[in-house]
């Protein structure tokens, strides 16, 4: 067999260490975790050309990442070029790539599973580790080596590591802060009033996490950068894509402090689990969890949690009534790259259902069974008849009469609705006035372009769809307090919400 004669070449090869290209002769480097980014962005939007062209460029400065090489590969797979891929594939293992029951499962890999490259190192992969195994030292009589648990051990030092190099080249511009609580390193622009507030949420948030679901906060620490408007490009953070963690690199980056921290803070307490338990829960459990967390209210003492529908609601209203919903089941076994080509109807879904096991009182509990039931059943199903004392099938039924009797919720502003008078766009704290209309309220109460809404009432307001939201759900006449940073000063400004003029 071609494939068994290249697995024994391959192997020796394997075995020999990674190869190491010479340096580049480029001395201007990008950002790397910028650069990143915009490849895993790119992958994300289905633009495979230009995560290819990013890959390139990347390898210049990096050419020993293979991770980055297995990426080319996958690029090249999803392309069609078999050949390519499975040279680049090739090249990744020769460069260190070893998470081969990943690759054997990667989807983006599908064209080339059949490829003599593919299936040899396959073939190698049970000889690489045993002959790892047997070549580990022998530590010898009568010394003791404490047996310390993998998953408890802490993986990375990249947190700590992005964290000093944004230091390093942004001492001057940035606030440098530590949450040791959390094991947090936050770079930020924020003023002091915003950054209070947020590590407020984060102390909040997370204590309320670590008591209820996930036991402890993360063994590594974490880089939380939020980065000022001009670098917040360089990130590809835009409206569609406000932040993101990754967990590899055990960083957390967003240009939005409200809904998207809270969304991604919890995917950083969740992997730091997960690598504890040596669990890898499904996406759609991933991303439900961190997507219930985007809106909710804490009781006065902070020990009470309701979860509040969002945006996402009306989508799974529409999806519910008009019966398009998927079947629970087929949910719960989607794969990643399925569930992230429907996403836009997925997020919404997960977070409802999440906000229905909340809304029961089964939030720990379901949670708790999942991870007792992983080993039998990583999709949930277990967990969820388990938790229910049902048949999965007869909870979605109840799930779809609790979407139908809350029905549909008011989340937009248009003619006649009452509205402050304004047009806005996101800034690091708030929401950046760019317009104020004639005959507003916004323009009676002295609202001025280039102020910065922080809050409205009681909330903090953190973007746009947090504005839209918040008066949204608000009636014409209603007087309301808006605060707004103007410069470094603060301002608390009544505002009577009036009809919206016709654009």
């Amino acid at each position: 067999m071609r494939a068994a004669r290249f697995a024994t070449i391959l192997l020796a090869v394997l075995l020999a260490g990674p190869c190491v290209a010479p340096a580049s002769a480029q001395t201007v480097k990008p950002s790397r975790v910028a650069l990143e980014r915009q490849i895993i962005t790119a992958f994300g939007r289905d633009d495979v050309r230009r995560a290819l062209l990013l890959i390139d460029r990347y390898l210049v400065h990096w050419p020993n990442d293979g991770n980055m090489i297995y990426n080319s590969a996958c690029g090249h797979a999803l392309n069609g070029d078999r050949e390519l891929a499975a040279e680049r594939l090739l090249e990744a293992v020769r460069k260190g790539f070893r998470d081969f029951d990943h690759m054997e499962a990667d989807e983006d890999l599908r064209s080339i599973r059949d490829h003599d490259v593919f299936l040899a190192i396959l073939e190698a992969r049970e000889r690489i580790r045993e002959t790892q195994r047997e070549q580990r030292p022998d530590p010898g009589e009568g010394i003791s080596v404490p047996e310390v648990p993998e998953a408890l051990v802490p993986r990375s030092g990249r947190g700590s590591e992005e964290y000093a190099d944004w230091k390093a080249a942004h001492g001057d511009r940035y606030v440098f802060e530590e949450l040791e609580q959390q094991r947090l390193h936050v770079a930020s622009t924020l003023p002091l009033e915003a950054r209070q507030e947020m590590m407020a949420m984060l102390r909040r948030q997370g204590g309320y996490l670590t008591r209820e679901l996930f036991e402890s906060v993360q063994p590594d620490w974490v880089f939380l950068l939020v980065p000022s408007r001009a670098d917040a490009s360089r990130f590809d953070l835009d409206s569609r894509t406000a932040g993101w963690y990754e967990h590899s690199r055990r960083m957390l980056t967003t240009a939005d402090i409200g809904a998207s921290l809270r969304h991604e803070f919890v995917h950083v307490l969740h992997w730091g689990h997960m690598d504890r338990l040596q669990q890898q829960h499904p996406m759609w459990i991933q991303e439900g969890l961190a997507s219930l967390f985007e809106e909710y209210e804490f009781s006065r003492d902070g020990e009470v949690i309701r979860f509040k529908p969002n945006e996402r609601h009306n989508v799974v209203y529409d999806m519910v009534r008009g019966g398009q919903n998927p079947p629970w089941r087929s949910l719960f076994s989607m794969n990643t790259t399925r569930f992230m080509r429907a996403a836009s109807r997925l997020y919404p879904m997960t977070r409802s259902i999440f906000e229905y096991i909340a809304d029961r009182g089964m939030l720990a509990s379901w949670y708790r069974n999942l991870t007792m039931s992983w080993e039998r059943d990583p999709t949930g199903v277990m967990a969820t008849e388990r938790t229910f004392g049902a048949p999965i099938e007869e909870v979605e039924q109840d799930w779809t009469r609790w979407v139908r009797a809350r029905g549909p919720r008011d989340d937009s502003i248009g003619t006649g609705d009452a509205s402050i008078g304004i047009q806005a766009e996101n800034d690091v704290d708030g929401c950046r006035i760019t317009l104020v209309h004639e005959g507003s309220g916004a323009r009676e109460a002295g609202l001025r372009v280039g102020d910065v809404i922080v809050r409205i009432g009681p909330r903090s307001i953190r973007s746009t769809r947090e504005l839209m939201l918040e008066v949204a759900r608000r009636g014409i006449g209603e007087i309301v307090v808006i605060r707004v940073r103007r410069g470094e000063d603060y301002l608390d400004l009544r505002t009577e919400l009036k009809p919206m003029p016709r654009q």
